[in-house]
């Protein structure tokens, strides 16, 4: 550009004569020859548009120099063409959305972010915006909201080609008022962050629904529109939103409340974007300006009333604080909080305090609270020992591999360690069952017998054929003789056995809340009228109760009456009253069926028709007491209070028709567990959901800072439907599942070679966890396996993909179970605030659940899975010579500092990644299609993808792209009439990279390494 005209300061270069000057939207149509030397003094680069469209006039208008002299031959040849402002060192954000309402909010934020600026519409409501930045990039899209940037160009002014009408700039200042260096600046990293935020395409949640009445929306709030994007229904409920629109905007600006005024744009912008051939619905007249006047003098009422809605609101805060506590502070703080727990406990021993201390430590991930309480209670426990008093500590584990690794922990602490292993399980030294009598096992538990007494050993010396050498009865050896038991957390709800009670705590490692829950769904309500009465009292005739025979034939009828009535769904207490059941009748209901309860005869070393007989008694008992179970649950609920019960819940029919009733609840602590003291530690503690389990527990929060972690992230969708395969599904979304998932193995591969030979951990779906397991330097795992789990604390970088999500339906039934509360409302996308390591905060679009209980229970599964699995990395440990790189790729709102906050389409990997992954990028489409005939059929393919990624010569890459350094090269094919062209790659030498051009391309006829 050229520098030397010379007119003083162009912020206060005020012609009288100039075109367009302080003009409102469609004032006046400035053209090419009257605007473009002005332009190019503001530091714009102008270029001429076809007439009456919105593509340059020029070819190679994107890689021309354009100066003085360029500009005024272009005068001269394009004078009365419109004008487009070529972007790079400009930066537009073209908001193209057809809803006032998110069209506003992304402005809004943008506003927000970047800073108020030149604004010019079109087609209202699109707008696009305008800054600069210092390092030009290339384009950016996220669903409708674009950033032009490098190579890119935008009609400034001229004639819409839909509207027919000029572009305005509604604000009143244009670039020739406003230079380039006058604008606000933005990077890259800004921009992208921006879109992130920007979200999905429908409107944010932070406006009105519905400014209006009526008309085709049906209450969504979206009008219908025709293929040209006119509306052709809602057109009232259109007019109304153009004018709450139309007086905000009059209000921001702090312009005067003129009705007339702002009438005549209202209706401007309706005749512009709905279709009035057709009269109003209800027969009357046509549309008129009369009608844009009414809707403005409406929402000017309600603005004098301060009754106008609020059309844009600021980013929640989040609702955490970052942690700025050290490591060391919060180890020390973790210590004090251990040792005062072990005093309540000694003292509770000694009989100096009434209740068991019950402490949950919710502390960060890395701090070493396992490690910290291991050597405290240790200590306790020798202290213990010593007086006389109870010494043995039951440690609670998440899984058997889990209790396996804690158990090496403690027998390293010098501790006497044993495992407890369940019946199914297999001795981990030589993989051989514990149980070689699994179904007297399985049998004894339903009948709700002591499997001991009923398939080991009894007290009249029977015993099981395998007793002598069973090795599960080694394993209750061992468990018997250890002062130390591990086991998973089942055993907090089924309990172990002990000859004498000599414990002295429970120690619950991470959340066990997940495992607290009991379901039965072995009843369906068609059988409910048939279920047998027999057994009551013996099995002679007359010896029976008849009248209480026939008491729970009525109750089960009229259960079953009452059951079908309700339907699928939450069990309601009015059709139970209905039928006239109360919480009375059904305790006795369950009394009554308890009392049908028959010996099953199981003993240990049955066979034979008597072990064949045992077993069918045993299975006849367990039915009995699922009714039971049923009927207590009926009263439970009837007790309380609540129109509908959250933990019986009527399913959908099933194959035969029949429809299952399903029973869940929260389990209580086996009896030879209660009124023990308790130390629970878990990194993502949350206070309602663990007091379902544990109601006395009081709860430490301990939190470090973690410096040297830098977590970065990918705004998109990562959900199932968007990655995982599933059965049914047509072959276009298979492949389009297919597609993504090869994107994000991409994205892991380019990351894993930027990061080589540092370690990386993906984390994802089970279903597609394998779809990473061949990368180089790349471990995986899945969602709801890793926590705990030690071996990942020095990964160089860690990617998540995705987030656990309960389906609204099962997250639903698992409120009612926790709660015993049946939610009101459903998922819904909502605005949330983000935390940035600079301090600011961000808004991201996230899923919540509408109520509250079912929000704390889907962040727990969800929010709180992710840091446990970000926790795998110990952030908090490293330091700057061992620093920690997360990626979410997740819309989800945690509780960390973001370093990075990105949106998919921006990070999603282009066809210049894909060539560098595949051994060597070259610009030329033709020999990319030749190099690479597994990314492209042809050459047209490839100009295609090209095109798309905006891979052009005049956006150079240099000595890096997308952070991984690249060597580079220029070559010229052998032959007549072929120009430069330039080849990049990440690994291997020059002389190696030409070979392998020649073998595909033939002989080069020149090659320059290291050339740009």
């Amino acid at each position: 550009m050229d520098g030397g005209r010379k007119q003083g300061d162009p912020c206060s270069n005020r012609k009288t004569d100039r075109v367009a000057s302080g003009r409102p939207a469609g004032a006046g149509h400035v053209i090419y020859g009257d605007a473009a030397l002005q332009l190019l003094d503001h530091g714009y680069e102008p270029i001429p548009l076809k007439p009456g469209q919105k593509v340059p006039a020029l070819s190679r208008w994107s890689s021309v120099a354009i100066d003085e002299s360029t500009v005024e031959g272009w005068c001269v040849t394009h004078g009365t063409s419109g004008i487009g402002l070529r972007t790079g060192a400009l930066v537009a954000v073209d908001i193209d959305s057809l809803d006032p309402d998110r069209a506003h909010a992304v402005q809004a934020l943008a506003i927000r972010r970047f800073g108020a600026t030149l604004m010019r519409v079109g087609q209202w409501p699109k707008r696009l915006l305008l800054y600069r930045t210092e390092v030009p990039f290339t384009k950016m899209k996220v669903g409708e909201v674009e950033i032009l940037g490098r190579g890119q160009q935008f009609v400034a002014f001229g004639i819409h080609p839909g509207t027919q009408r000029p572009y305005g700039w509604p604000n009143g200042e244009t670039p020739l008022e406003v230079p380039l260096d006058a604008l606000p600046v933005i990077n890259r990293e800004a921009a992208a962050a921006f879109l992130a935020e920007t979200g999905p395409a429908e409107p944010l949640r932070t406006g009105p629904r519905r400014c209006g009445g009526g008309g085709g929306s049906k209450g969504t709030g979206s009008p219908v529109r025709d293929v040209e994007g006119r509306v052709i229904d809602g057109r009232d409920d259109w007019l109304s939103r153009i004018a709450f629109h139309a007086v905000h905007d009059a209000l921001d600006v702090g312009e005067a409340l003129d009705p007339s005024r702002l009438a005549d744009r209202v209706w401007s912008r309706f005749t512009e974007t709905a279709d009035l051939t057709r009269p109003r619905q209800d027969g009357g007249a046509a549309y008129d300006l009369a009608d844009a006047l009414r809707k403005v003098r409406d929402k000017l009422r309600l603005a004098g009333q301060r009754r106008l809605p609020n059309r844009g609101g600021d980013v929640p805060e989040p609702a955490f604080q970052v942690p700025d506590q050290s490591v060391e502070a919060a180890r020390s703080a973790l210590a004090d909080v251990v040792a005062r727990f072990c005093e309540e406990v000694l003292a509770w021993h000694g009989g100096s305090a009434a209740q068991p201390p019950m402490l949950g430590i919710l502390a960060t991930v890395g701090l070493g609270k396992s490690h910290a309480s291991r050597e405290q209670l240790l200590a306790l426990a020798a202290v213990l020992r010593a007086r006389g008093l109870p010494h043995r500590m039951l440690v609670f584990t998440a899984s058997h591999a889990l209790a396996e690794e804690t158990a090496a922990a403690w027998t390293a602490a010098s501790a006497s360690v044993a495992v407890l292993r369940g019946y199914e399980r297999k001795d981990p030294a030589t993989g051989v069952p514990l149980c070689k009598d699994l179904e007297a096992v399985r049998a004894s538990l339903a009948a709700g017998l002591k499997v001991r007494d009923s398939a080991c050993s009894a007290s009249d010396d029977s015993r099981c054929q395998h007793f002598a050498t069973c090795l599960k009865q080694q394993n209750l050896r061992d468990v018997a003789a250890a002062d130390v038991v591990v086991a998973p957390y089942d055993a907090l709800f089924s309990g172990l056995a002990f000859e004498r009670d000599d414990v002295a705590l429970l120690l619950i490692d991470e959340g066990c809340w997940a495992r607290a829950i009991e379901r039965r769904q072995d009843i369906c309500v068609e059988d409910l009228a048939s279920e047998s009465v027999a057994g009551m009292g013996g099995d002679r005739i007359g010896r029976g109760p008849v009248g209480a025979m026939a008491d729970l034939v009525v109750w089960r009828t009229r259960l079953a009456a009452a059951l079908a009535a309700n339907g699928p769904g939450p069990v309601s207490r009015s059709a139970l009253v209905g039928a006239g059941l109360s919480a009375e009748t059904c305790r006795d209901a369950a009394g009554l069926e308890r009392w049908r309860l028959q010996d099953t005869g199981l003993a240990p070393g049955l066979k034979g028709n008597a072990r064949q007989a045992a077993l069918s008694m045993a299975v006849a008992n367990a039915r009995i007491l699922s009714l039971a179970s049923l009927w207590q649950a009926l009263a439970r609920f009837l007790s309380a209070s609540g129109s509908h019960s959250g933990q019986l819940r009527i399913g959908e029919p099933d194959g035969t028709g029949r429809h299952p009733v399903h029973l869940s609840r929260v389990q209580e602590l086996h009896d030879s567990l209660r009124g023990k003291p308790i130390l629970h530690l878990d990194a993502t503690m949350r206070p309602d959901l663990v007091h379902t389990v544990l109601p006395r527990l009081d709860i430490a929060r301990i939190e470090a800072a973690a410096p040297h972690m830098q977590v970065r992230q990918v705004a998109g969708s990562f959900g199932k439907s968007m990655l995982c395969p599933a059965p049914g599904l047509e072959p276009d979304e298979v492949a389009r599942r297919a597609n993504r998932l090869q994107e994000c193995v991409d994205y892991v591969h380019w990351h894993a070679r930027r990061v080589s030979p540092g370690r990386v951990l993906v984390v994802t779906y089970q279903s597609i966890e394998q779809a990473f397991a061949g990368i180089p330097n790349v471990e995986t795992a899945h969602f709801n396996a890793v926590a705990g789990l030690d071996r990942y604390k020095d990964v160089a970088l860690l990617i998540v993909i995705g987030r656990p999500l309960a389906p609204s339906r099962e997250l639903e039934a698992l409120v009612g179970a926790y709660f015993g509360h049946v939610p009101e409302g459903r998922y819904r996308k909502d605005l949330a605030g983000i935390r940035m390591t600079s301090g600011q905060t961000r808004g991201l679009v996230v899923l919540r659940h509408e109520d509250d209980l079912a929000e704390t229970l889907r962040a727990a599964i969800c929010d709180d899975e992710l840091i446990q699995v970000i926790g795998r990395g110990r952030g908090v440990n490293r330091t700057a010579q061992d620093p920690l790189e997360v990626h979410v790729l997740a819309d989800v709102a945690l509780p960390l500092a973001i370093d990075r906050l990105t949106a998919w389409d921006v990070e999603r990997p282009d066809v210049v990644q894909r060539m560098l992954l595949a051994g060597i990028a070259v610009d030329s489409p033709a020999d990319a299609a030749a190099l690479h005939p597994e990314l492209f059929s042809d050459e047209k393919q490839a100009q295609k993808a090209f095109e798309r990624a905006v891979f052009k010569r005049q956006n150079p890459m240099y000595t890096s792209y997308r952070e991984m350094s690249l060597k580079s090269a220029a070559y010229r094919r052998a032959g007549r009439g072929r120009s430069w062209q330039r080849a990049w790659w990440i690994e291997g030498a020059a002389e190696e990279v030409r070979a392998r051009l020649q073998h595909v391309l033939g002989e080069l006829a020149e090659w320059r390494a290291g050339c740009q």
